[in-house]
């Protein structure tokens, strides 16, 4: 018998000290509207030995009407390796990366698809509060960004991230070099860069964060100051911002202001941050081919936006106008090209009145 086509992957990833907030993610996904069919793929990611079986029951277990898969990556079980594997294994055209510890409350998907019909973009997400409260937790009101009627155009950090799987995948999936930090950020830059715009659709349902999930590399994990510098250092390498210049200015900022703080917390200081450097020089060396084939790819971009460029109404006027003869194609696969109705009786009319103005002299427009 076949089954119904499925248009949404609904796919998280999620590692076993998550798994009763993975519970209640997949719960509030089978009470959420859907205005197309929808599948969830679940991406373990961690080796679960001779326990597989047991782990895909349990967590299949948790979906009460949405059919669900669970994978397993145990070779690159990094934040980075998983979200590949998570766009390898997606077989629908819309793909939606939803984080294991929020839960949905709302008119989440028919408004992602508004927005995806609608508009040439790249990434939509919505907004998310933290724990029962009021108190907007993305998008931030510090990120540099530019608010329409329909869309909030920036970065989409993270917590939920939908868009055309195969757009996602044209536009180079996701960098390896992310390891634990800033996947989203890079793919986000990229996607501009390549002339698709991102950014969050605020007029509809919502997620809740929940914070208090363990072993979060973002908050909690050992080692996050490597990774975090790890992730600058790529960024600036690959995409030309070594120089402080006018169009690096905001990026260099932000590493001074904002992400050496995150990262080294209490224990920032010019010897750590030397040390963490110095640390990670063998593996720029390892990678610099990498990194070099990288930047040459980045120098052919439609877009020249560098890192955390803040946005202009000039930037996202030419970035919709180029996605606009770029994106037919991705909404075809889900919705279709438009019939366009011919009726005989008018192809007929079309050749009574060229036949006429053949036979009177007068050249019909369009005829040679």
């Amino acid at each position: 018998m076949a089954t119904e086509k499925k248009q949404w992957t609904i796919t998280a990833l999620t590692i076993p000290e998550r798994e009763e907030y993975l519970k209640n993610l997949i719960v509030s996904l089978n009470q959420t509207p859907l205005a197309s069919p929808a599948e969830i793929v679940i991406v373990y990611n961690r080796d679960a030995g001779d326990g597989a079986f047991e782990i895909e029951e349990r967590i299949k277990s948790y979906s009460s009407k949405l059919p669900i898969s669970v994978y397993f990556n145990s070779n690159d079980p990094s934040i980075v390796g998983g979200r590949i594997f998570q766009l390898n294994v997606c077989k629908t055209p819309l793909i939606c990366f939803i984080d294991d510890d929020v839960t949905l409350h709302g008119n989440i998907f028919p408004a992602l698809e508004e927005s995806l019909r609608t508009l040439p973009m790249g990434i939509v997400g919505v907004r998310s509060y933290s724990e029962e409260s009021d108190k907007l937790f993305k998008p931030k009101e510090t990120t540099p960004h530019i608010t329409t009627d329909k869309i909030r155009y920036e970065t989409v950090q993270g917590m939920l991230n939908a868009g055309y799987t195969n757009l996602f995948r044209q536009v180079g999936g996701f960098n390896p070099r992310r390891k634990f930090w800033g996947e989203w950020t890079e793919l986000n830059l990229r996607m501009w860069r390549h002339g698709f715009p991102t950014g969050y659709n605020m007029n509809c349902g919502f997620l809740r964060h929940w914070e208090k999930a363990p072993a979060s590399p973002t908050r909690n994990m050992t080692g996050r100051e490597r990774f975090v510098l790890w992730g600058l250092i790529c960024t600036a390498l690959e995409y030309d911002a070594v120089d402080i210049t006018e169009a690096t200015e905001t990026f260099w900022r932000l590493v001074e202001d904002r992400y050496l703080a995150y990262s080294f917390g209490d224990g920032l200081s010019h010897k750590n941050l030397l040390r963490t450097t110095l640390e990670l020089m063998p593996k720029l060396s390892s990678e610099w081919g990498n990194i070099a084939a990288f930047k040459l790819d980045v120098a052919e971009h439609p877009f020249k936006f560098a890192p955390f460029h803040p946005l202009t109404e000039k930037d996202i006027n030419a970035v919709l106008g180029h996605a606009e003869k770029q994106i037919q194609t991705y909404r075809n696969a889900v919705w279709g090209k438009k019939a366009v109705r011919i009726r005989l009786r008018d192809i007929g009319q079309t050749v009574l009145n060229k036949m006429g103005a053949l036979m009177f002299g007068k050249r019909p427009s369009g005829l040679l």
